[in-house]
């Protein structure tokens, strides 16, 4: 039969097992590890461990509500408001008023000024002696009882706040009185404190004013003295100036210019110089210097010459009266550039310049006009022109040799004018200090005046509006029950105890080292789940004379035989199934190891079961009992006193010798034999491979039962023998850690670990919480599942034609009377029933 063929023909058992294949424990497939336990689960496990810590927690709260005495509070609402002006604060960007935040006056009204003076107000009268007339005693109580707080958190205007002040006590009557007295404290702390900071405050800018003012008219007066006595110019604004500085500078500049214009013409002197003593020709020289001067000399032309001579000094003239005229000029610039070329002053001088211009120009011109008539009159006739020209050259240079010795006289002069102004002006200097010391005198206690009488205006202003002022916005309220009350106290109890119950709940949990889900085993080992096997109580059909039973001497435990329509059943099939899928992906699979952590799992069970199931399918199936310490298998079927592993490993007999029918057809079985001293020993023999590699050529499948991996080493030894290995496991304390520890052992010997075996899964979750997949809980819908014959149902049907499975009939379904079997498992019904999945 092919894997499609045994697949289909267990479609009628459980499918959620045959996923994906196993990955083997050296290759999981998803992380491994424990992942975190499920809370709500692991509370509802232990809902006693949580239950419990609750109710003494409520019985906790009622004890303190019974125990607690009443309180009682009183109230009264204040507004704190300032007409003092809001300043932006640039540093941190908030808005800053006259009203103190709610910290500084919450550490006000609980000082000792404010406690004592609500100790000592009249509403307080009745109280003090319950205090002994100690306000210290008062001031503790005070410290736990009195409340007070913003209305509006986290903001604050800059003009206004408004607080609630309220007072908690036992006495009912206390609460109010307190409330009172301390809201009256706190009126008149801050009415005293702003009355008495402003009364200070005007003494010492009183006084300061006092101070400063004789002063002032002390250094006005000496002031005025100073510019009366000073030899100083004061100019329009106010300002003095050094006259002998000013002197200088001008002089400074006239030297310069005059010094530019002597260097000038003394370039000029020698240029004329050098034509006059290398020229021939007199009349060509005298053509050269006037080009050089910028004047045109003719000869021929006397008349045009003398005129010439008369414009040439006419311009000497022109500038002698220039120099004259740079002082007045050079004082009609500085007041232009002072006040404007409109300034009256301005104008004036420009019109006086103007004036002895033209008069200047009419006496030079009279001068040079004399001159000509002198030269006209004392002419010669017959005069050489050469000669002539000869003299205009002497006298062209004997004018630039005086005109440049001038300019260097009047340059000496200046140098001389300039020195003796500059020791004037140094004079002068201690003047200009001591007038610049007492303006900056008289202007500094100028500023400090001002800054006085602004600041005794806002002092003015605000006695005027009325500072920091506090008002009750209601009155003090009678005093009103707050406490203790009993929900809160229940409440926060029943939290309290139900926080320590689901600690206790996850504390458990976490030490219980259980399985809680089947996803928490896949991680763990890193392979699937093959199937949850559910507990079953195993049951033999007792033979009749008429109907035997061929399975009377096996174990009760084997439900594929004897109760081959049951939940357990289907479950092994189910497992049988993703095996066959498993060994299909191995070249050669054929031999299964069963073994598991510790004793109590059930591997013998499963193995036996596993191997009916096989056998069923017509595999020809062989079933070695490798437990040579504790041979349940052999036990299971009957077999201690036949041959087995352990006389084939001695050689006192064959392997044939050793290999026993069984029940089942199909199904073969080889006991453990006679226990050995050194079992450990025994598997580790060569015979033991050769023996497996033979019997692989004469079987379709061979399951092997071994001892638990974490008692003795015997199944790891086998391991690295078979091809894949099945762990059975039983879900109960420690199983997680006994779990990973036997896959580790598995993963040293290199084993090929195929998926595991929850065997007794209903018990195991009654117990300890684990939740399985329940596809065993349809079970009971199994019987209505079968096909109605004339032996078993009222409808009656045709009768089953055998399946022939590698030439051999491996299920019969038809009564007892349609043919005679020729095998036991094509003969007996499983249970009195026609077996469903053969």
């Amino acid at each position: 039969m092919s894997i499609l063929s045994e697949f289909q023909s267990d479609r009628s058992g459980s499918y959620q097992t045959l996923g994906s294949p196993a990955t083997g424990v050296g290759m999981p497939e998803g992380p491994s590890g424990d992942s975190g336990p499920d809370m709500l689960a692991a509370i509802w496990r232990y809902r006693w461990a949580v239950i419990i810590p609750a109710i003494l927690g409520a019985a906790g709260g009622f004890i303190a509500f019974l125990k607690t005495p009443e309180t009682f509070k009183s109230a009264t609402r204040l507004m704190f408001e300032s007409d003092r002006p809001a300043v932006l604060d640039t540093m941190t960007g908030d808005v800053l008023g006259g009203v103190p935040s709610i910290d500084i006056l919450r550490s006000q009204l609980f000082s000792d000024t404010v406690t004592k003076n609500a100790f000592e107000d009249d509403s307080f009268d009745a109280f003090r002696a319950k205090f002994n007339d100690d306000p210290r005693a008062f001031a503790g109580m005070s410290s736990k009882a009195l409340q007070f707080s913003p209305d509006v958190q986290g903001t604050r205007s800059a003009s206004s706040l408004v607080a609630t002040l309220a007072f908690e006590s036992s006495d009912r009557e206390l609460c109010l009185g307190a409330v009172k007295a301390y809201s009256s404290a706190l009126q008149r702390l801050f009415a005293e404190k702003h009355k008495s900071s402003r009364t200070e405050l005007l003494r010492l800018i009183t006084l300061a004013t006092d101070q400063l003012q004789p002063k002032m008219t002390e250094l006005e007066q000496r002031y005025r003295d100073f510019r009366t006595s000073a030899p100083l110019v004061w100019n329009e604004e106010g300002k003095a100036v050094n006259p002998h500085r000013e002197r200088q500078l001008y002089l400074t500049e006239r030297r310069s210019e005059l010094f530019e214009q002597a260097r000038q013409k003394s370039i000029e002197l020698a240029s004329i110089k050098s034509i006059a003593k290398e020229g021939k020709d007199p009349t060509v020289s005298l053509s050269i210097i006037g080009q050089l001067v910028g004047t045109t000399f003719d000869i021929p032309e006397v008349m045009q010459t003398r005129q010439d001579l008369r414009e040439g000094d006419a311009e000497l003239k022109q500038l002698e009266l220039d120099q004259q005229l740079v002082p007045l000029i050079i004082e009609r610039n500085k007041y232009a550039a002072e006040f404007g070329d409109s300034h009256p002053t301005v104008k004036q001088l420009d019109v006086e310049l103007k004036m002895m211009k033209s008069e200047l120009k009419r006496l030079i011109t009279e001068q040079a006009e004399r001159i000509v008539e002198l030269m006209e009159a004392n002419k010669v006739e017959g005069v050489d022109p050469a000669a002539r020209a000869r003299e205009a050259v002497d006298v062209i240079l004997y004018a630039s040799e005086a005109e440049v010795e001038l300019l260097r006289q009047q340059i000496k002069e200046l140098d001389s004018q300039i020195a003796t102004e500059k020791s004037e002006a140094v004079k002068l200097a201690r003047y200009e200090q001591e007038n610049n010391a007492i303006l900056r005198e008289i202007e500094r206690n100028r500023e400090l005046i001002n800054q006085l009488e602004e600041q005794m205006a806002r002092v003015e202003l605000t006695e005027e509006e009325g500072g920091v002022q506090v008002t009750e916005l209601s009155a003090p309220s009678n005093a009103y029950r707050v406490g203790p009350n009993m929900a809160k106290m229940l409440s926060f109890g029943t939290f309290i105890g139900l926080a320590a119950g689901c600690g206790l709940a996850l504390l458990l949990e976490k030490n219980a080292n259980t399985f809680r889900d089947p996803d928490e085993i896949a991680e763990a080992v890193g392979a699937p789940i093959l199937t949850h096997v559910p507990f079953f109580k195993g049951r033999v059909r007792k033979a009749k004379p008429d109907n035997p039973n061929p399975f009377e001497k096996l174990d009760p435990y084997l439900a594929v035989v004897h109760q081959p329509a049951s939940v357990p059943a289907e479950s092994i099939r189910s497992c049988r199934t993703s095996i066959f899928f498993e060994l299909s992906g191995i070249p050669g699979g054929k031999i299964l190891q069963v073994t598991s952590p510790l004793p109590g799992d059930g591997k013998s069970t499963i193995a036996g079961n596993l191997a009916c199931s096989i056998a069923q399918s017509g595999k020809k199936t062989l079933l070695i009992d490798c437990d040579l310490r504790r041979p349940q298998i052999t036990d299971n079927f009957a077999s201690a006193e036949q041959l087995g592993l352990i006389d084939v490993l001695n050689g006192h007999c064959e392997h044939i010798e050793a290999i026993h029918d069984t029940p089942l057809a199909t199904l073969k079985l080889m006991p453990s034999g006679p226990i050995p001293a050194n079992p450990a020993e025994a598997l580790t023999l060569s015979e033991m491979g050769e023996l497996l590699e033979l019997l692989r050529d004469e079987f379709d499948y061979i399951i092997v039962d071994t001892p638990p991996l974490l008692v003795v080493t015997d199944p790891s030894i086998l391991a690295s023998m078979v091809d894949v290995v099945v762990m059975t496991l039983k879900i109960r304390r420690k199983s997680k850690p006994n779990l990973k520890e036997a896959a580790n052992i598995l993963r040293n010997v290199g084993a090929r670990l195929v998926g595991v075996v929850v065997n007794n899964s209903d018990e195991s979750s009654s117990s300890d919480g684990y939740k399985g997949y329940g596809y065993y809980r349809y079970g009971r819908h199994t019987s209505r599942y079968y096909r109605k014959t004339k032996d078993n149902g009222p409808k009656g049907g045709q009768p089953r034609t055998p399946i022939v499975v590698s030439g051999r009939a491996v299920g019969l379904r038809a009564s007892a009377a349609a043919a005679k079997p020729t095998s036991v498992a094509a003969t007996t019904p499983i249970n009195g029933k026609p077996e469903d999945d053969v």
